[in-house]
């Protein structure tokens, strides 16, 4: 009678030396805890260690607990030996039924299915290494593929640059020449020469400094994405010049015509003015889209938004003033990353801090005392070439009326929304 106390602590003593790892009895002894959790269930209730009651509740036994179930079941041989009766194979794997069920030699085979499992998860590592050095060697070409192609997209864009840049000198001018035409007959027409060209030369130092970033952008080919993004903004910046000087141009032609039509008898038979013509969509692409959105303001076109209509839609929690920030901060980067040319407008050059935000990239326009930013943008609209592309950005639908009579594409305040965010 004394001598099962005697094997079973010399049985103790050759587990607790075993090399066996506590991870490998892990479905043994999530079946134990099972077992126990269901056995308690019963009437009379199945006897199991006491021990285990805190780990009943649990959905999945944490790696930390594992030592101390196991203890506590190799300490219960009547329990380990009744559960051992139910492990299943689609419940307990090999190991940890063979570790239930102990038959003569077990040791010697438990030791050896270790091994195996081991080996086996030495071998699924290997493999999954593998796979993964192979899918980082495909990142590694996509992206090598795709740094390629954004060199060829920035060169066709630096090409693309230099053409506008050509149109941007026959404009400054032609633009020069109807200055001169005007400077005798009008004081407002000499200072908008003075202006026109205080923005010539600004525009060509620009001009210069882009040509340089060029050149930097074709020797540094191998940071593309960083030279992208900076001849993008440069463009951009180029673009809202351009626009200006646009509208500088339309204004003189504008008095420019009307000085001729007061100097010279009606003629007949004369042509007739041109009509602004919206930009026509890509096949497939519907008007109310992201792709829309993002095809007009990467399309050159000038862009003119309804600030505090996008701003109190965006962001309604927050002030006017802290409305104009959060706007004008995510345009600035819409700008840098499409490359558009965008004037934001706002009600009120009353309102304090209208004069304090100095974009490089994006203009900014207050409404004067006792007018409405709806009519500054018709008049934005009215003012631009009709050879000149216009995308307007609102949910007002008087505006939306409006512009669109004047040959301008529009956009709603949501799809400008869904590009900032």
């Amino acid at each position: 009678m004394f001598e099962e106390p005697r094997m079973a602590i010399g049985y103790h003593a050759h587990m607790a030396s075993s090399p066996i790892d506590h991870r490998h009895l892990r479905s043994a002894l999530d079946f134990a805890v099972l077992m126990a959790r269901e056995g308690r269930k019963f009437k009379p209730p199945m006897k199991y260690p006491k021990g285990l009651d805190k780990y009943l509740k649990m959905q999945r036994i944490p790696g930390t607990a594992l030592a101390s179930i196991r203890r506590m079941v190799e300490a219960d041989d009547a329990f380990r030996s009744r559960i051992a009766v139910g492990a299943l194979p689609e419940l307990v794997d090999p190991i940890g039924k063979l570790w239930l069920e102990r038959p003569a030699g077990w040791e010697d085979d438990l030791q050896r299915l270790v091994v195996e499992a081991d080996a086996t998860s030495a071998a699924a590592e290997a493999a999954n290494d593998l796979k993964r050095a192979e899918k980082r060697r495909d990142a590694a070409e996509t992206a090598a593929a795709r740094t390629r192609a954004q060199l060829v997209v920035l060169n066709e864009q630096v090409i693309e640059r230099n053409l506008v840049i050509d149109g941007l000198r026959a404009d400054l001018v032609k633009l020069s020449e109807s200055i001169e035409q005007l400077r005798t007959e009008s004081v407002d027409s000499r200072n908008e020469a003075r202006h026109a060209r205080d923005r010539e030369a600004a525009a060509l130092g620009k001009l210069a400094a882009a040509e340089a970033e060029r050149d930097a952008a074709t020797a540094a080919r191998g940071k593309a994405e960083l030279v992208r993004d900076d001849v993008l903004a440069d463009r951009a910046t180029l673009a809202a010049e351009r626009s200006e000087l646009a509208r500088l141009a339309a204004t003189a032609e504008s008095l420019a015509d009307r000085l001729s039509a007061l100097a010279a008898p009606p003629a007949s038979g004369r042509p007739q003015a041109v009509k602004r013509k919206a930009l026509p969509l890509p096949g497939g692409v519907m008007g109310d889209s992201d792709a829309a959105a993002e095809y007009l303001l990467r399309s050159g076109a000038s862009v003119l938004v309804d600030g505090y209509n996008v701003a109190k839609l965006a962001w309604p929690a927050l002030d006017l003033a802290g409305q104009r920030v959060v706007l004008l901060d995510a345009i600035e980067n819409l700008a840098r990353r499409f490359g558009s040319d965008i004037t934001v407008v706002f009600d009120g050059a009353d309102v304090v801090g209208a004069t304090a935000d100095r974009r490089r990239i994006v203009r900014v326009v207050y409404s004067p005392a006792e007018v409405i930013a709806d009519d500054v943008i018709r008049d934005e609209v009215r003012r631009l070439p009709m050879t000149r592309q216009v995308v307007v950005i609102t949910n007002d639908q008087e505006i939306v009326r409006d512009v669109r009579s004047m040959g301008a594409n529009t956009m709603t305040s949501d799809q400008l929304i869904a590009l900032l965010r």
